[in-house]
């Protein structure tokens, strides 16, 4: 087995035992032919951590739906500074629609406003505030909801 030695500035490396510092088969590295292997073993890691996920990527999208019946509500975090959440009429059956949003200091709910015409309601709420969301259909008695939805 080799064994390796900085000496003096230059790296040795020995193939037998060191005796007193010094082996009885030396052999000395040039220096630039170091700085080829060093360069060689930094490149080495970069491209290792490069393929385990890079050094600092950025934020990836998350996106989470339930639904009730054609009406439905979404959370989604594009990678940015808010998590947003909107809901969407899509039964023209004359009943409401609403979402329920849980949060980690509260909770909050807001409507489709418009009814199942064109467009939905949505909310901005500050990055990892929501916890978890459902979608309720405003109809006379009990209000028919998804399962909820944790983000």
């Amino acid at each position: 087995m080799a064994r390796h030695q900085l000496i003096q500035g230059s790296l040795q490396v020995s193939a037998s035992p060191v005796v007193h510092g010094r082996s009885t088969t030396e052999k000395r590295v040039p220096q630039g032919e170091q700085m080829r292997i060093r360069n060689a073993i930094a490149a080495v890691g970069i491209g290792s951590a490069l393929a385990l996920g890079g050094l600092a990527s950025p934020a990836q999208a998350a996106t989470a739906e339930v639904f009730q019946g054609d009406d439905y509500a979404s959370w989604t975090n594009d990678g940015g500074f808010e998590d947003y959440v909107q809901v969407c009429d899509r039964e023209r059956d004359g009943n409401g629609v609403y979402v329920k949003v849980w949060l980690r200091d509260g909770y909050d709910e807001f409507g489709d406003g418009n009814g199942s015409a064109s467009g939905c309601g949505d909310q901005a709420y500050v990055l990892g505030a929501v916890t978890a969301i459902q979608v309720c259909e405003d109809t006379i008695g009990w209000d028919w909801c998804s399962d909820q939805r944790y983000v």
